[in-house]
Formats: C-alpha cells, sequence, structure tokens
C-alpha cells in the first residue's frame, strides 16, 4: 500500500515538473514578445499556473489510477504494460499540444483551440506554412520530450512495482474511493461551487503571461468540450430572438438613401488584389510610428487612389478574408464557411452577381487553393477562370507555399491584355506569406527588428503590385477600371500589437484607376469598415441599393457612422468611432475597453453581442 501512495505521489510531481518544462521552453521560444516585460512579472507565470497544473494533473492521473488499484489486488503482468501504453499515449497528445502551442504562438499569439486542430485535417498547409528548418525542430523537440519524460516515468515513477497487498480485496476498493474522490477534487479545483476556470490563472495586462499560465492541454480539452457540439447549439446567446433580430435591424437601417459616388461609372472593371498578411504597419502614412519604407510602391499609388484610414479585418486568416468579400459572412470563432460546403447556397456571391450584369470573372493564386479549402469555395462562386499555383507553366520558380508574386501578376497581366470587358478578376498574393523565401530582387531592409523577414516579403510584394499596376495603366480598358488593394488579414510586426487588439487588426484598403473620380485621387476616407462591407459598397456605388447581402453596410452612405466587428478565439472585437471593446465570451467578461463614458461601452456591448449571436443562429438554423 506504502508504494502505491508514493508512486500516486510521484505521478502528480511528474505531471508537475512536465508542465513547469513545458511552460518554461514555451517562454524562452516567446522573446520577442516578451520583450519590456519586466522579469519579475514573468516569473509570476508559474504560481498563478499551479491550479489549473494540478486539475490537469488530476484528470490525467484518474485512469492511471484504476490500473494502479489494479496492481493492489492482482499479479497481472498486462497492467504494468497497460500503465506505460497509457502513459506514452498521454505523454504524445500533451506534447504535441505543447510544441504545437510554441510552433503556432508567434504567428497566432492564441493557445492552441479547436480551430488549430481543424488545420490537423491539411498537414500539408501546415508544412508550407513554416519553414523546413522550423518544423523539423519542432518535431525533433517533440520527440525528446516524449522519450526524456517517459524514460522519466519508466525509472523513477514506475519503480518500485506496486505489489498486491492482502486483504487487497478491500483495501483497492476503498482506495480507489478515497483518492478518486481527491482527485475528482483536484480536476473541479477545490470544493467551491464554481469549477475552475482558464481566468484562474489570469494576473497580467499582458496578454502572454496569462496565455502562458494557463495550462496547454487543460485549455485545449476545455475548449474542445465548450465547442463541440456548436452545430447544434448556439453558445453566444445573450437576448430573445425577437430583440437580438431587432438590435442588428437597427446597426444596418441606414437613415438615408444617399451615397456618395466615387466612380465615375456604374459597370466599371473590377480587379481586387487581396495582398496577403498586409498590416496598416506596414504603410507609413496609416502607421503612427510612420516608419516609412517598406511599401514605397503602395505610397506613390496612393496619390493616385483614395485610401481608407480606418479599415479592419474581420478575422486572422485568408479564408475569412475572402468569405468575407465575396459573400458578406464574418468569420466564426469554432470553424470556417469555406470548410461547411451545405452552407454555401445559404451565401450571397460577388461573383455571381457580376456574371449576371455580364461580367467575366477570375481569380489568380500562386499556391495551392486547397488551403482553408478556399478551391471548394472558389469553385462554389462559378469563377470563370481559376488559375492558382500548378498551372503556371514548368519551368517557373516557386517557393515553399506559392510562386512568387512578380509571376502571378504576370500571368495576370497577360491574360488581361485580351480580356472582354466588363471583367471582374481577383489577384491573392502569396509571397508576404511564412516561410519568406521570394526571391531576394529588391533592396533588403537591415532594421534591427523582430520581424525583419515578413517585412522584407511585403517590400517585394509592394514592388510587384506596383509593376503591374503601371502597365495595366498602358491598356487600354484601364480607364474605365477600379483597383482595390486591400490586407486579407494582418501579421505582427515592429509594433508589437496584441494579436486582438484593434491596432492589430488594422489593415490597409487603397482604391484606385481611371473608374475612380478625380476628385477623390490622392484623398483619404475615415469611415470605419471591414471585408465584409465590400461587396454592399460595391453594388451600391454600381447604382443597385436593394442588393441583399447579408452584414455588409454601404461605407459610402452619408448616414452610416461605421463599425467594424472582428472575430477572435473565443469572442469578439468590436469598433465604433467612440471607442473599442474587447470581448471575452468564454468568461463573459470585457477584457479591454477604450469607451469613455459607461453607458456607451454597455450599449456597443448589447450590439456585439447581439451580432455573434443572430450571426451563429444564421450558421445553426440553415
Amino acid at each position: 500500500m506504502k508504494k502505491f501512495l508514493i508512486e500516486l505521489v510521484k505521478l502528480y510531481l511528474f505531471w508537475m515538473l512536465f508542465f513547469l518544462v513545458g511552460r518554461t521552453l514555451f517562454l524562452l521560444s516567446q522573446t520577442a514578445l516578451l520583450g519590456g516585460i519586466p522579469f519579475g512579472e514573468i516569473l509570476k507565470v508559474y504560481p498563478n499556473a499551479l491550479k489549473l497544473d494540478t486539475s490537469a494533473a488530476c484528470w490525467l492521473m484518474a485512469p492511471m489510477l484504476l490500473l494502479m488499484a489494479l496492481q493492489l489486488v492482482a499479479k497481472w503482468r498486462w497492467i504494468g504494460v497497460a500503465k506505460k501504453v497509457l502513459m506514452c499515449a498521454m505523454l504524445i497528445v500533451t506534447s504535441f499540444a505543447i510544441f504545437g502551442e510554441i510552433g503556432i504562438y508567434e504567428e497566432w499569439q492564441v493557445k492552441i483551440n479547436i480551430k488549430a486542430l481543424m488545420y490537423l485535417r491539411r498537414p500539408k498547409e501546415i508544412f508550407d506554412s513554416v519553414s523546413t528548418g522550423v518544423f523539423l525542430l519542432l518535431l525533433l523537440g517533440t520527440i525528446v520530450y516524449i522519450a526524456l519524460f517517459m524514460l522519466l516515468y519508466a525509472k523513477v515513477v514506475a519503480k518500485p512495482k506496486i505489489e498486491p497487498v492482502k486483504l487487497g480485496g478491500v483495501k483497492a476498493p476503498v482506495s480507489f474511493v478515497i483518492l478518486g474522490g481527491l482527485l475528482f477534487v483536484g480536476m473541479r479545483g477545490g470544493f467551491g461551487d464554481i469549477p475552475i476556470h482558464q481566468s484562474q490563472s489570469y494576473f497580467s495586462h499582458h496578454s502572454i503571461l496569462n496565455d502562458a499560465a494557463v495550462n496547454t492541454p487543460w485549455n485545449l480539452m476545455h475548449n474542445y468540450l465548450h465547442f463541440k457540439g456548436i452545430k447544434d447549439e448556439n453558445p453566444f446567446v445573450y437576448y430573445d430572438n425577437k430583440t437580438a433580430d431587432s438590435i442588428i435591424a437597427d446597426i444596418h437601417t441606414m437613415q438615408s438613401d444617399s451615397t456618395l459616388q466615387v466612380l465615375n461609372t456604374d459597370r466599371p472593371n473590377i480587379v481586387l488584389l487581396l495582398l496577403e498578411s498586409w498590416s496598416a504597419d506596414v504603410v507609413a502614412s496609416l502607421d503612427s510610428a510612420n516608419r516609412a519604407g517598406v511599401t514605397p510602391g503602395f505610397a506613390k499609388l496612393e496619390e493616385e487612389g483614395l485610401l481608407f484610414t480606418r479599415f479592419y479585418s474581420n478575422g486572422h486568416r485568408s479564408q475569412q478574408a475572402i468569405s468575407g468579400i465575396l459573400s458578406d459572412f464574418p468569420p466564426l470563432q469554432s470553424n470556417d464557411i469555406t470548410d461547411n460546403f451545405p452552407l454555401y447556397k445559404y451565401l450571397p456571391s460577388m461573383p455571381k452577381y457580376l456574371m449576371d450584369k455580364g461580367y467575366g470573372t477570375a481569380f489568380y493564386f500562386g499556391g495551392d487553393l486547397n488551403y482553408g479549402n478556399i478551391r471548394a469555395f472558389v469553385l462554389w462562386h462559378e469563377f470563370q477562370k481559376i488559375f492558382e499555383g500548378k498551372d503556371f507553366p514548368k519551368g517557373t520558380p516557386k517557393g515553399k507555399l506559392s510562386v512568387p508574386d512578380q509571376y502571378l501578376f504576370a500571368q495576370a497581366l497577360n491574360d488581361q491584355k485580351k480580356v472582354k470587358e466588363p471583367f471582374f478578376h481577383m489577384i491573392f498574393t502569396g509571397s508576404s506569406h511564412s516561410p519568406y523565401d521570394e526571391p531576394k530582387v529588391v533592396r533588403q531592409l537591415t532594421w534591427n527588428v523582430e520581424q525583419l523577414p515578413y517585412l522584407n516579403s511585403v517590400k517585394y510584394s509592394d514592388s510587384c503590385i506596383y509593376d503591374y499596376i503601371k502597365k495595366a495603366q498602358r491598356l487600354p480598358w484601364y480607364n474605365n477600371t477600379l483597383f482595390i488593394l486591400v490586407g486579407d488579414h494582418s501579421h505582427a510586426t515592429y509594433r508589437g500589437h496584441y494579436i486582438n487588439s484593434p491596432a492589430y487588426m488594422h489593415v490597409p484598403m487603397l482604391w484606385l484607376g481611371g473608374a475612380l473620380k478625380e476628385e477623390y485621387k490622392g484623398q483619404q476616407f475615415e469611415t470605419i469598415g471591414t471585408h465584409v462591407d465590400l461587396y454592399r459598397t460595391l453594388m451600391c456605388q454600381m447604382g443597385d441599393t436593394n442588393t441583399a447581402t447579408y452584414r455588409g453596410v454601404d461605407l459610402f452612405n452619408v448616414s452610416n457612422k461605421g463599425f467594424a466587428y472582428y472575430e477572435t478565439n473565443m469572442g469578439m472585437g468590436w469598433i465604433t468611432p467612440d471607442g473599442s471593446l474587447l470581448y471575452d465570451a468564454e468568461v463573459g467578461k470585457i477584457t479591454d475597453n477604450t469607451f469613455a463614458d459607461s453607458t456607451a461601452m454597455e450599449s456597443e456591448l448589447r450590439k456585439a453581442k447581439a451580432y455573434l449571436q443572430t450571426l451563429y443562429d444564421f450558421y445553426l438554423q440553415q
């Protein structure tokens, strides 16, 4: 019996050490994001992690307890083998979670969750998105971590072997019940009325420290259980349906039908350039730090176009931007609409709308459209021409993720030399996505910043875009064409914005071309907008104010005050001219707020909650 109790204590300490080392590796891997945080505050991560770590350890010890209890009553050899197999399985799952989080955190700045796990269905996308060296280092680290802790378990924790005891038939069940009860108390975090929660580990204004303190396997399992039934039940219900619908109607109802017409034609050609990972920080006129040099081509094009200074991405992934722009559908917290084929038919479609008006349509991308199920979504929109990485001529240089942007634009321009008007072409760039293996054909930045490879990749893409626009200006259809340059989502930069902050979600959008009225060239437009507003706005510019779209508003409507919704891991951000808020739906509280007036904040929170609730109602009821 003594060996039994000793092994149980050692098992608890084993898992606590496992979490402690994993947490330390996480912090060491994120030194760039920890810059400026006092070392003493970083150390506070460890004591604030103890309760959730204990809960996670108790969950992992529970199945082992059953096998250990059996060892008290029988000398069956298979029990020892079963314990090692079970321990190995748990170490594999938990280690991959820890190292997976290390791998994604710098890019996503969120803990690994159910959405991240969905990408495991397409492992090639993960492999192509990171450098081979980093991928192999993470994989090797995971294997070594598993091996070391498995060795520790076999040599220290599981020895000496538990032997059956006299009257074990009585002692084993009693011990199992008592110790099982203690583990249950540990799982739920004590005897209180409310079970333990992630917020138990929150202690800092720095999100990375809170994320480090939250136990990774515990958080992943909780996230899975919380969202696994989302196809059956809306997890974001705050009001009765009538009230929620009324709030949304008020948000989208414009007091005037008058629209500022910025185009000189109601039948323009439209070329939409979706710019991979372009943060507003890379555009000098949008960055308060005004650090010029990343996008000099874009700066020149601003002199010819209308720059939207308060435009935001609705999400953090490319497929979310594509669904927002083409179908006016905002991102979901737990899934991407591009993964949900049966729901496509309920969505509006900008390409289909334009084709009904006689437009020819085409979609260009230098990579593999299987990423994020974009191919299925693009095919559903019935683009008449889809050109992707595999369609480029043999011998075209290729990066790990995509063909360099210069060849992408060359292909599009070659096709456009013989295009029939009117047309809608969407060109999705790829070179500014990791692993940043673009040709080093532009003068490289040498700034001493962590994100230098990303910044240089954007500079390369910028040069390709500028060259493409200048060549397009010599084509006969240019004078009747609107070019829209818009970032698909943001990216970490030298500015160090929190990934769910409005500053991080800020992306550039520029309208230019011969279809833009002269008086708007070189001007700026300050109304808040997002990807889902583009469909509605374009249709209104084309004279169709009755077009039914799902969530967008006409940015140029004279009574539109502007607002932005964006998805976060477990909630949403909400931006208005008077302030912004960040709402964590899982813990049910505002985690950031810039509204000076509490009444205004509560009013906007009400709108944000109704927005999220009705979004999921639509998603579930189709």
